[in-house]
C-alpha cells in the first residue's frame, strides 16, 4: 500500500542520518526517493497525501543541493553553493521543507486513518503535529538574530534535540502502526505474511491479540446491554399485563 516504503524511507532519511556526519545528504537521497515511492502508492488510496508528496520532491531537492555543497568543498571549488548567506539562506529553507512535510505526512495518515475509521493512528497523528509544532517554534526562534534564549543556549539546544527525538521516534511507530494495521479495501480478512524479523512477527502477534479481546470484551458489552434491556422490557410487560388483570377483577 506505500506504508512500508514511507517507513523505510523516514527511517533513513530522518533516523538512520544521525551517525552519518557530512554525509546526512547520503541518508536524505536513498530516503527521500524510498518515501517518494511509498507516498506515490498511498497517494492512489487517499489524495490528501499529494501535498506530503509535493514537499517530498522538495526534500529531495534540499539533498541535491546539499549533494553539490559537499562536492564542492571536497573538490575545493569556488562555484557559490557554500557562500555563508547562500547557506544561511538554506538554513531557513530546508527548516520550511522540513516542516511541511512532516506536517503534510501527519495530515495524510489522519485523513486515511478517518477514511478506514481507525482512530487510534487519526489520534497519535494529530499528536505528532503538536510534537513538531512545538519543535519547529523553538527552533525558529534559535535561528532568528534575537538574545532570547543567549541566556542558556545549551539548554535550548538539549531541549531542542530531546523534541526532535521524541517526535522522530513516534512518526516512526506510528508509520509502522499503519502498515500493520490498515490496508486496502478487501484484504482485511487476508493473512498477514510472516516477515523474515522475529521482532515484528512478535509485535504483529500482541496486536492481534489486543484487537481480539477489544472485540470480544465489545461484543459482551453490547451483549449483556442488550439482554439487560430485553429483561426490563420483559419485567414492563409483565407489569403490565398484571395491572391490566387488576383492573378486570
Amino acid at each position: 500500500m506505500g506504508f512500508g516504503l514511507l517507513l523505510c524511507g523516514y527511517i533513513f532519511a530522518f533516523v538512520a542520518n544521525v551517525g552519518l556526519g557530512d554525509y546526512v545528504f547520503a541518508g536524505m537521497l536513498l530516503g527521500g526517493f524510498l518515501m517518494f515511492l511509498g507516498l506515490c502508492e498511498l497517494r492512489k488510496y487517499c489524495p490528501t497525501f499529494l501535498y506530503a508528496l509535493i514537499a517530498n520532491v522538495l526534500l529531495l531537492l534540499c539533498a541535491f543541493y546539499e549533494t553539490i555543497a559537499w562536492a564542492e568543498l571536497q573538490l575545493g571549488l569556488s562555484v557559490g553553493f557554500c557562500e555563508p548567506v547562500v547557506l544561511k539562506a538554506f538554513d531557513f529553507i530546508e527548516f520550511g521543507v522540513n516542516l511541511i512535510f512532516n506536517i503534510s505526512m501527519l495530515y495524510g495518515i489522519a485523513d486515511i486513518s478517518r477514511r478506514v475509521e481507525y482512530p487510534q493512528t487519526r489520534e497519535k497523528a494529530f499528536r505528532n503535529m503538536i510534537f513538531v509544532g512545538v519543535f519547529n517554534v523553538l527552533q525558529l526562534l534559535m535561528m532568528l538574530p534575537i538574545s532570547i534564549f543567549d541566556s542558556d543556549k545549551s539548554f535550548f539546544m538539549t531541549l531542542l534535540m530531546i523534541l526532535q527525538v521524541i517526535y522522530t521516534v513516534f512518526n516512526a511507530l506510528l508509520i509502522f502502526k499503519c502498515y500493520a494495521m490498515i490496508c486496502p479495501a478487501g484484504q482485511e480478512d487476508m493473512q498477514r505474511k510472516k516477515s523474515r524479523f522475529a521482532f515484528i512477527n512478535k509485535w504483529h502477534e500482541v496486536q492481534d491479540e489486543r484487537e481480539e479481546k477489544a472485540i470480544e470484551s465489545t461484543k459482551t458489552y453490547f451483549e449483556d446491554k442488550l439482554r439487560a434491556r430485553q429483561e426490563k422490557l420483559n419485567s414492563k410487560n409483565n407489569n403490565n399485563q398484571h395491572n391490566k388483570k387488576k383492573r378486570k377483577k
